[in-house]
C-alpha cells in the first residue's frame, strides 16, 4: 500500500502535525488535577451509563485485560466501582460505577472543560464558522473513532470465530 492511501489521500506533513497537535493536547488534560489518571477517567466515563463487561472495556480503551485490571483495582480500592458476576454467566465480570465514583467523574469532567474551554475559545476564534464548525470537527473525528472501533471489534470476533471454526 502506498504512503498516500494510508494517509487517505492526506499530506503527511499535515498528518503529522495533528498527530503532535493531540498528543500537546493530551499532555494537557494528563496536568489537569482531578484525582483521577486519563485512563481512570476513560474507564468510569465508558462504565456510567451501567455495567459492563471487563473484556468490552478493555477494547473500548484500546488497552489489554492485564491493564485495565489494574485500572479498575484501583477504582475498586478507591469506591469508584464495584465489581459484580454476570447472573447469566458467572465466568463474566462486569464493573459498575458507585455513587462516589459519579461525584468523583463529575469533579474531573468539570476541572478538565475549565482547562480545555479556553483553548477551543482561543481556536474557535480562528475559524470561519467559530465554535459549531470547531465542534463539528469534534463530533466528526468522534465518529470516525467509533467507526473505526466497530471495524476492529468486527474484524476481532470474525478472527475469534474462525479460529473456533478451524
Amino acid at each position: 500500500m502506498s504512503e498516500s492511501n494510508q494517509l487517505a489521500g492526506l499530506p503527511a506533513e499535515r498528518v503529522v502535525d495533528a498527530v503532535h497537535v493531540l498528543v500537546r493536547l493530551r499532555r494537557t488534560l494528563e496536568r489537569v488535577e482531578t484525582g483521577l489518571s486519563l485512563p481512570q477517567y476513560q474507564l468510569l466515563s465508558m462504565v456510567r451509563s451501567g455495567g459492563e463487561r471487563s473484556a468490552r472495556l478493555a477494547d473500548k480503551l484500546a488497552v489489554r485485560k492485564p491493564t485495565l485490571t489494574a485500572a479498575a483495582d484501583a477504582l475498586v480500592a478507591a469506591g469508584f466501582l464495584e465489581r459484580e458476576a454476570d447472573p447469566g454467566d458467572r465466568r463474566v465480570v462486569r464493573v459498575r460505577i458507585t455513587e462516589a465514583g459519579s461525584e468523583a467523574l463529575r469533579e474531573a469532567e468539570e476541572a478538565l472543560a475549565v482547562a480545555v474551554a479556553p483553548l477551543l475559545a482561543d481556536a474557535a476564534g480562528q475559524l470561519d464558522g467559530g465554535q459549531e464548525a470547531l465542534l463539528g470537527c469534534f463530533d466528526a473525528l468522534g465518529g470516525a473513532l467509533d467507526r473505526r472501533f466497530a471495524e476492529h471489534r468486527a474484524r476481532h470476533l470474525a478472527a475469534v470465530e474462525g479460529e473456533r471454526a478451524g
